[in-house]
């Protein structure tokens, strides 16, 4: 009887395989579950750096001692990287009467031929804050806010006066080529038209549509 039990321990051992064996062979079996995993595409409006950008700019532009007057111009931007840029801008707008016109009633101190004025200035731009605009649940449009200041000339009351530009910007993407930039700036420069030398401040509010190319 004890043989025939020693004999049965024996056998049960053979059957056991090693510990060892059991974990190589779970190891290497198949996960019970695949996941596929497929990444959806995702169309979103970008701006490549280094492209160039083409604006009509329709505005607003207070001009110290006179009334506020229409602007019309444009705008020629280069992008050199995603954060910086610079631009190129010529602007027109036509001077009003002045305060003291106003007053006198006869009195003209400039001839109407010389109340154009043609702004034109180089500037550089730094973007900021980037963000996104949600127009509903299917539409996302890229915003940028943006600084900009640069030097340039204004031809105004017969003079060509040396003009400083600072401001800020708001740009909306509205497709990888289209833009619109809302835009406020003061244009500073020397006046003498009421007989005293001083640093006038004439702030524009404007609307710029883009294209990239």
């Amino acid at each position: 009887m004890a043989a025939v039990l020693l004999s049965a321990v024996v056998q049960s051992e053979e059957a056991v395989p090693p510990t060892s064996e059991v974990s190589v062979e779970y190891q290497r079996s198949p996960p019970v579950i695949q996941p596929e995993v497929v990444p959806r595409p995702v169309s979103e409006s970008d701006i490549n750096a280094d492209d160039f950008e083409l604006g009509l700019t329709i505005g607003l532009i207070s001009i110290e001692d006179f009334e506020t007057s229409y602007l019309l111009g444009g705008r020629l931007a280069y992008h050199i990287s995603e954060d910086v840029f610079a631009e190129l801008n010529v602007g027109y707008a036509e001077a009003g009467t002045t305060s003291y016109e106003a007053l006198s009633g006869s009195a003209q101190l400039v001839p109407d031929g010389d109340r154009d004025m043609l702004l034109y200035n180089l500037s550089v731009g730094y973007n900021l804050f980037p963000g996104e605009a949600y127009w509903s649940d299917s539409y996302t449009f890229n915003t940028r806010m943006y600084l900009v200041a640069g030097l340039g000339a204004t031809d105004f009351a017969g003079d060509n006066r040396l003009t400083l530009n600072v401001g800020w910007g708001y740009q909306f993407l509205l497709t990888d080529r289209f833009a619109i930039h809302f835009m406020v700036r003061d244009h500073i420069f020397d006046n003498d038209l009421l007989g005293v030398d001083k640093t006038t401040h004439n702030f524009e509010m404007s609307t710029q549509w883009s294209v990239y190319f």
